[in-house]
């Protein structure tokens, strides 16, 4: 008799860990990465001329030079969220789609970026200087902001600098819809950095 309550005891010792562990905190969910990707779908054109255009590597502050994604609550707060971020820094996703944007204008013998093999004539250079969800708002708010420079590349002389700035309404309070909102609000500066280039271009 006390043998069988022995083994019953001892069981009841192996099987009780397991439970445990099958009945623990669950899983976190996975983190989420999204990207910006969305280039415009038209844009002015022009005809091409000889010169070509350097897009150099776009640069942001700190707060947005990182893979986080921001939001804020209110004013003068800035977050980030805990289970999303992006594939990699907005600088780093902005500046292919300068390069397939302004491409496309077919206004220029080539677009490139460094590093370069010989001079060129014009170079673009951006900031990045917002990009953050805002549900201080409501409906919420996704804010976009770059600030662009055109120069002569021989003589280093600015043609011209515009601050661009979209504020583009989510149509839901969460992550995914400021992803969805970032990459509109990001095609509609794309088009109007288009329309200032090929302004102040030669």
């Amino acid at each position: 008799m006390r043998s069988g309550l022995r083994r019953r005891a001892f069981t009841f010792a192996l099987v009780a860990p397991v439970a445990g562990c099958a009945l623990g905190p669950p899983a976190e969910p996975p983190m989420t990465t999204s990207l910006l990707d969305q280039a415009p779908a038209e844009v002015p054109r022009r005809a091409a001329s000889g010169a070509s255009l350097a897009v150099f590597p776009p640069e942001a502050r700190p707060a947005i030079d990182t893979t986080q994604m921001t939001y804020t609550l209110r004013p003068h707060h800035l977050a980030y969220f805990a289970r999303n971020q992006w594939g990699e820094t907005p600088p780093q996703m902005l500046q292919p789609l300068l390069v397939r944007t302004l491409d496309a204008t077919g206004a220029f013998a080539a677009v490139v970026t460094p590093p370069l093999d010989g001079p060129v004539t014009l170079g673009l250079r951006s900031d990045f200087t917002e990009l953050v969800q805002d549900f201080a708002q409501d409906p919420p708010v996704l804010h976009l902001a770059l600030r662009v420079r055109l120069t002569e590349e021989a003589t280093g002389r600015v043609l011209g600098t515009r601050e661009i700035r979209v504020d583009e309404p989510m149509r839901q309070a969460n992550p995914a819809a400021g992803v969805q909102a970032a990459n509109d609000a990001l095609a509609k500066a794309l088009r109007e950095l288009a329309v200032f280039v090929l302004e102040r271009s030669p």
